[in-house]
């Protein structure tokens, strides 16, 4: 896209791990998530869309409590996707994808973190197909199988989430962070499957 591609891509721990490191065990995991402005590294809410300035930058911080799979794609206002993140992680890992920067035109982008106890093949198999050749088919089946995603995770009943404060406090995600909160990450706990849907409006 034209939008947010003027960054560089970061991760702050060595995460290439083979594919079939990690069991399909089935059970819940546990991870965390930061979306913070560039500028001042302040951290904002992810339970409402994001209101930000053409031009303005921003990182997101992933931090999985268990071993996992975890996919990070952009399907930006103009239709078009963008795979920032397609590999497993390991337990206590952090995933730091930045700076990237929001450039005209202006308009949403959604942000799809998807966060997964088991190998999701279908996506990745639609990605390399799309990686290959992002034509408008490859784009369209690879964002009708994150809405099949998203459904399925919806299905199983929303994610319990919590804010976690600089301070190591919890409290109900859906309640506004105090000015004096700079620094806090939003945890989810309890499912399999996570996709959780980043909205930015500039």
């Amino acid at each position: 896209m034209r939008k947010m591609l003027t960054g560089s891509f970061l991760l702050t721990l060595f995460l290439f791990m083979p594919k079939d490191l990690f069991p399909q065990s089935g059970e819940s995991l546990d991870w965390q998530i930061q979306f913070l402005r560039e500028q001042n590294r302040v951290s904002m809410p992810i339970n409402r869309t994001i209101r930000m300035e053409t031009g303005e930058g921003f990182r997101l911080v992933i931090g999985p409590d268990n071993d996992c799979y975890c996919y990070v794609l952009v399907y930006d206002s103009e239709q078009h996707i963008y795979v920032w993140y397609n590999q497993a992680a390991k337990k206590d890992s952090r995933i730091q994808l930045a700076p990237f920067a929001l450039t005209e035109p202006s308009g949403t982008e959604t942000i799809y973190v998807i966060v997964s106890s088991s190998r999701q093949e279908e996506l990745e198999g639609l990605i390399t197909l799309f990686n290959n050749s992002p034509s408008r088919q490859n784009t369209y089946n690879l964002y009708r199988e994150i809405v099949r995603l998203q459904n399925a995770a919806s299905s199983l009943g929303e994610p319990a989430s919590a804010i976690i404060t600089s301070g190591g406090s919890f409290r109900d995600a859906d309640t506004p962070s105090p000015d004096d909160e700079e620094n806090f990450a939003t945890k989810f706990t309890g499912k399999e499957l996570y996709v959780r849907a980043i909205g930015i409006r500039h």
